[in-house]
């Protein structure tokens, strides 16, 4: 790896921990709308888009586990930003439904567009010529990991949480 290649990786290392950074800001700003794309922000812009949908739909829409689904639609709950009740066709069945406060902080984030104070410093020409440049690496990294099967191995995520000295079926990972 060359020089310029070295830079250019450190740029992007650097730039994701400013995202991080900026991201982490925004959440402790606004809340769970913070960030559209992830958790919690990505729950409440679908029930925005759909005022009520069961659990399993939802889970099955953002491909999520139920367990998962579930820790997340916890904490809104606690927040006062969704209800759950039960389906009166069928009990077993949760409909997830926005609360008046959770319709407030979903209409709030339309006002707060995040895109435009990142990319204010690019011009619309700049902005098409940065996305096409981040497709083709997002291209090369999906492909370049896609060789690997599921990375990182099963066994490595668990090291991941647990530490170097984590045991599993009595043997040392």
């Amino acid at each position: 790896m060359g020089n310029s290649e070295r830079e250019l990786l450190n740029k992007f290392f650097h730039l994701q921990r400013l995202l991080h950074r900026y991201f982490h800001h925004k959440f402790m700003q606004h809340g769970p709308m913070a960030n559209i794309h992830r958790g919690q922000g990505r729950i409440l812009a679908l029930l925005k888009l759909k005022p009520q949908i069961s659990q399993k739909e939802l889970a099955k829409i953002l491909d999520m586990r139920p367990q998962s689904l579930g820790e997340l639609l916890e904490k809104l709950e606690k927040g006062g930003y969704i209800t759950r009740t039960p389906s009166e066709k069928d009990q077993r069945v949760m409909n997830i439904s926005l609360t008046e406060a959770g319709k407030k902080l979903a209409q709030q984030s339309d006002q707060q567009d995040h895109a435009n104070h990142l990319f204010a410093a690019l011009n619309h020409e700049e902005q098409a010529t940065l996305e096409a440049y981040l497709d083709r690496i997002i291209a090369t990294l999906e492909e370049k990991t896609a060789e690997h099967g599921d990375f990182p191995p099963p066994h490595m995520k668990m090291r991941r949480f647990c530490g170097p000295h984590f045991h599993h079926k009595g043997r040392k990972i």
